[in-house]
C-alpha cells in the first residue's frame, strides 16, 4: 500500500480505506491478488461479505492489501479497473479526485450483472 492508502476505522462500517495523500482520477490504488470460490460455497457470514462476483461459475476473495477494506457506495470514488482472470489479480483505481483523508469506496451488489456493468 505504500503511502497512498490506509487502512483504519470507518464511519460506514467496520475498517475502510483512506487516502494518505491527493489522488487523481484513473490513478491506480491497488492490485489485490484474488482466491475463488465457487458460488454455491456456503462461506462464514465474514468471508462471504468480501467476496467479489468472478465468473458465473465462482466469486472471488482479496487475499492481499486493500482491496477486501473497501466499504461500498451507490456513489463510489473508486473502481474495479482490471480483472486478470488468468493470474487472480484485481485491480483498483480512482473514479473520481479523491482528497487525502478521505474514504475511498467502490460500488458492490449481490447480482453479478450489476457488479460487472458498474466498471
Amino acid at each position: 500500500m505504500g503511502t497512498l492508502l490506509e487502512i483504519i476505522q470507518s464511519p460506514l462500517h467496520g475498517k475502510g480505506v483512506f487516502a494518505t495523500r491527493n489522488i487523481t482520477r484513473g490513478e491506480q490504488l491497488v492490485t489485490s491478488h484474488m482466491v475463488l470460490v465457487h458460488v454455491n460455497e456456503n462461506l462464514p457470514e465474514v468471508l462471504a461479505t468480501l467476496q467479489f462476483p468472478w465468473t458465473e461459475e465462482y466469486d472471488a476473495i482479496c487475499i492481499s492489501d486493500a482491496g477486501s477494506f473497501f466499504n461500498h457506495s451507490s456513489q463510489p470514488n473508486a473502481k474495479v479497473d482490471e480483472r486478470d482472470f488468468e493470474n487472480l489479480i484485481q485491480t483498483f483505481v480512482a473514479k473520481t479526485d479523491i482528497l487525502k483523508g478521505t474514504e475511498i469506496t467502490i460500488y458492490y451488489n449481490d447480482a453479478f450483472e450489476d457488479f460487472v456493468n458498474n466498471f
